[in-house]
């Protein structure tokens, strides 16, 4: 039997068995998603939806949302260095462009590269929970979610006894590492205030290259949540500095990066009996200086990205929702090819709707969007699904379209061995899945078959007639932004927890994760840099035991073999205990010290290493 059709039988099995003797349903996972489109019930979606909760976050040994993100299932985190100082993330083997990332439901996806993606305003303990949507149904977000969305839910109330809540935390470790953290909230009625730094940094881990990095970065938010209508006001920054060698070029040549990310936006909401109408606005700005020295001559480069974005949205009931939205994007590049304007202007409109509508144990759901860029492209983005709920299990299938435009960097780039290419099209993405959750005596289990094509996927390439050239002449290749033929990507999630079952022994998680990748490529060119470095199997096992005295324990263990790069093995430890108004803990990761290279053919990712953190909460 085929490992596909025998995992399959394993899951499927349950259901058989819970059906023939005649059980009654139990309760599934019934998290509520906060997304563009849609505000339901993970177990009500046709679609594959997971959400990281606060509780989780504070249990994993991670320091960053990178790191938090690294253990969720079917996600590809490729971090450059170390400590999220560049991090790219694809879902379901789909490219790092093709993710969208979301503060609060706002869009924070930068114009200049993906590689900015996660320049996050943000501190890791300012979020309430991380929601993730594989496939299909992130589709409805927008462009640029062909593989999925990454939806980073900020705190809004402190649930404390006396409304208020203030934590210090100090952190020290291996290779000089150490990070602050203040974060301050209070509620008082309908009104709640937040404000957070942290500052991290450290040194490098190779010895004679510069990979040290000093990270600061900060939220406020004033919320206010009433009756008939609540309000989001949030202010964030970024000011990261780090060597980057090895992260572009080989190890010997100097590369030096700073990036500094600012970040307003508004929500604001009203209700009107059972309908609700939502504004927001969201305005960031993304500043990028980058230093590499090529055979002792420095290069140097600035760029300034600017977005602006708007949204209107009615919901009618729980039942429907329709919307306009007016995004802008500009970037002033000192790196674009030299017949272009290094002042680049572009912005686009969408219209959308959605709806679901239940009828009985059936739940149909949808959405359509239709996107309109000034240069005269458009795209009509269609999602349906379905769901049937049966006994203890929950059974979906979902369709959709998506695209991918490119990035100024993607079409006019003149840097180092990268060009732009004006004349590339935008990448088309059709996707669909089918699945099925359960809840077979207190096991959640999930497990999803999907496949997604995409045409036109835009990669930075080499002929072989330029191969050839740059041998015989003993020169450096020039690669060159091209649309790949095809990427074709069939494979399988399957997920199941016993946290529920296992509690009772001390467990408070208890999770397994397996994802399958089959990518099939037409690329008619000799070379590309990113379209081919997924993984082809990944595993994660996670457990957490706590006893009565406050002391936990986590493990972390993931295997991934990838397509084009030898097969690793991850394993992070933790070791924390909740004490009256204070907390320690101590982290080892890559306990292993296993290594391997993450995001760059130069550049291997960090060995073991080790952190100590002690925080005071008021």
């Amino acid at each position: 039997m085929k490992p596909r059709h025998l995992l399959f039988a394993c899951v499927m099995a349950p259901v058989v068995a819970a059906q023939a003797d005649d059980q009654p349903a139990l309760t599934l996972d019934n998290q509520v998603v906060e997304g563009q489109l849609y505000n339901n019930p993970i177990a009500a979606d046709a679609y594959a939806v997971e959400v990281l909760t606060r509780a989780e976050l504070q249990r994993m040994p991670v320091a960053t949302i990178a790191d938090a993100l690294e253990w969720v299932a079917g996600l590809d985190l490729r971090q450059r260095g170390s400590g999220g100082t560049q991090v790219d993330l694809g879902i379901r083997g789909a490219s790092y462009e093709q993710t969208l990332v979301l503060i609060d439901g706002v869009r924070m996806n930068d114009p200049q590269t993906g590689h900015h993606n996660f320049d996050l305003p943000l501190v890791l303990e300012d979020i309430e929970r991380i929601e993730v949507v594989r496939g299909p149904g992130a589709g409805q977000y927008g462009p640029n979610g062909n593989g999925g969305v990454i939806n980073l839910v900020t705190r809004k109330q402190v649930n404390t006894e006396s409304g208020r809540e203030a934590l210090l935390q100090l952190e020290a470790g291996s290779k000089d590492y150490d990070r602050a953290v203040i974060a301050l909230g209070k509620t008082d009625g309908r009104w709640s205030t937040f404000a957070s730094a942290a500052q991290q940094t450290s040194d490098s881990y190779i010895r004679q290259a510069d990979l040290g990095y000093t990270l600061q970065q900060g939220n406020a938010r004033l919320v206010y949540q009433g009756e008939r209508s609540n309000t989001v006001i949030g202010a964030g920054y970024l000011d990261k500095g780090f060597g980057a060698d090895g992260f572009y070029g080989p190890m010997h040549h100097h590369q030096r990066e700073d990036t500094i990310q600012r970040h307003l936006y508004l929500n604001q909401g009203f209700k009107f009996g059972g309908d609700a109408l939502d504004l927001s606005a969201n305005w960031r700005r993304h500043d990028d200086e980058f230093l590499y020295v090529w055979n002792t001559t420095p290069l140097f480069s600035e760029h300034q990205s600017e977005a602006l974005q708007t949204r209107l949205r009615y919901h009618f009931s729980d039942v429907a929702t329709i919307g306009l939205e007016n995004n802008k994007e500009r970037i002033d590049s000192t790196s674009l090819l030299t017949d272009v304007d290094p002042e680049q202007q572009r912005s686009y409109q969408s219209a959308f709707m959605s709806g679901q509508w239940p009828a009985g144990s059936l739940t149909l759901s949808g959405s359509l969007s239709y996107i309109d860029y000034t240069d005269d492209q458009s795209y009509t983005l269609p999602v349906i699904g379905l769901s049937y709920r049966h006994g203890v299990a929950e059974f979906y299938a979902n369709s959709g379209k998506s695209a991918r435009v490119p990035t100024v960097f993607d079409l006019y780039l003149k840097q180092g061995s990268n060009r732009g290419n004006p004349d590339l099209k935008a990448e088309q993405t059709r996707s669909s899945e089918v699945g099925v959750r359960l809840n077979w005596s207190g096991v959640q289990t999930q497990l999803a078959v999907f496949q997604r094509r995409s045409d036109n996927v835009i990669d930075f390439t080499v002929t072989q007639q330029e191969l050839d050239d740059a041998q015989a002449n003993n020169s450096s290749l020039i690669y060159t932004a091209r649309n790949i033929s095809e990427v074709s990507t069939r494979g399988i999630d399957v997920m199941i927890d016993a946290s529920d079952v296992l509690s009772g022994y001390g467990l408070s998680q208890a999770s397994f994760s397996y994802a399958n990748l089959e990518q099939d490529f037409k690329n008619q060119y000799a070379r590309g840099k990113y379209a081919i470095t997924q993984f082809d199997h990944q595993a994660i096992l996670k457990l957490a035991y706590e006893w009565r005295n406050g002391l936990a324990v986590t493990s972390m263990y993931k295997y991934e073999d990838r397509i084009s790069a030898k097969s690793y093995q991850l394993w992070d430890l933790g070791l924390r205990q909740q004490l009256a108004g204070w907390h320690w803990s101590l982290a080892a990761t890559n306990v292993l010290n296993e290594r391997y290279y993450d995001s760059s053919e130069y550049l291997r990712a960090p060995g073991n290493g080790y952190r100590l953190s002690v925080g005071l909460r008021l």
